[in-house]
């Protein structure tokens, strides 16, 4: 089934690819349109009749997309974790791993933001434009996927949301759409993260279900990268995520660790702190309790924490291995 099942998607990228605008995008509109109808036409039949029939009708409706959605997306949950196909075994490790992991991802970013652009406050941004961005992450994945051939495979580009500035109020920075194959990104977000997520949404189009593995995937990738840039943004999302861990045990360790961090690093998650700040709020919340039912509701036990536990999968090469690569 996960061989047809990656047949299916990149079919449906193919096809969809060429689009210059997001078709995902516009079935969720359509459909949030479509229910508005729908719900007022069911008030309106209860007094004229036909009520329950429309109703059974819906109903028969969402069950093919539910059936639909479990054949392009939902059976992925059920494939090998990335653990198999990149010869990964779950570690049990002690803080001192941790600690020394983080140090070696420290070191890392430190010496990628030197090299990184910056604008005129000193924090980090892309010199590339957005459509190059997709070509480079397609071309990373390539390199990546050179190794690692049960990821390979022809896709469409990442493509960015309409709407993104209002999806700031969501706290959501990506999302793939299984009904048309699309990887869709936020493209009014801090750069910081960006090329991270549009590896992050790639590699849930290339069948990883899981946040977390998709999360490590992206660091993964990005370190084939050719660009800067890019490596920069993955290894952050990793350290990020690394850090947090560290964080919930020791958090003077935590604190000893970030104190060497660069300050061109420290300026650049700073300010991507504050970019969100005016986004935070009740939108935000319920954006969030809706993604953490959807997750677990899909195996993901952890819900939206599943997002910050690829620290495990970053640990198991650094134990196994010695290094924080493949």
């Amino acid at each position: 089934p996960a061989e047809w099942n990656r047949a299916l998607i990149r079919i449906m990228s193919r096809i969809t690819g060429p689009f210059p605008f997001s078709l995902g995008e516009a079935f969720v509109y359509f459909h949030v349109f479509l229910g508005a109808v729908l719900l007022l036409l069911f008030f309106v039949r209860l007094f004229k009749g036909g009520a329950w029939t429309l109703l059974l009708r819906t109903l028969a409706y969402a069950s093919i997309l539910y059936v639909m959605f479990m054949m392009v997306f939902g059976l992925n949950y059920q494939r090998p974790s990335v653990r198999t196909h990149l010869s990964l075994e779950k570690t049990l490790y002690e803080k001192d791993v941790l600690v020394s992991m983080n140090q070696a991802l420290i070191e890392r970013a430190n010496s990628l933001r030197e090299r990184v652009p910056e604008d005129d406050e000193g924090v980090f941004t892309l010199s590339m434009e957005e459509g190059i961005l997709y070509e480079k992450a397609l071309k990373t994945d390539e390199a990546f996927s050179s190794e690692h051939p049960v990821y390979a495979g022809t896709y469409g580009p990442a493509k960015g949301i309409l709407l993104s500035e209002y999806m700031n109020y969501t706290g959501i920075t990506g999302i793939f759409f299984p009904f048309t194959g699309e990887a869709n990104v936020n493209t009014k977000g801090p750069d910081l993260l960006f090329p991270a997520t549009v590896l992050h949404e790639m590699a849930h189009q290339r069948g990883v279900a899981y946040e977390d593995e998709a999360n490590y995937m992206a660091y993964v990738t990005s370190q084939y990268a050719e660009e800067e840039e890019i490596r920069y943004s993955g290894t952050m999302l990793a350290l990020i995520s690394s850090m947090n861990a560290l964080y919930r045990v020791d958090k003077e360790a935590y604190q000893a660790l970030y104190a060497t961090y660069d300050e061109g690093v420290k300026r650049d998650l700073s300010a991507y702190s504050a970019f969100y700040k005016p986004y935070e709020g009740k939108v935000q919340e319920q954006a969030t309790k809706v993604n953490d039912n959807y997750l677990k509701s899909n195996g993901q036990v952890s819900g939206v924490r599943s997002y910050g536990e690829m620290a495990n999968l970053l640990l198991e090469p650094f134990v196994q291995k010695g290094r924080i690569d493949l």
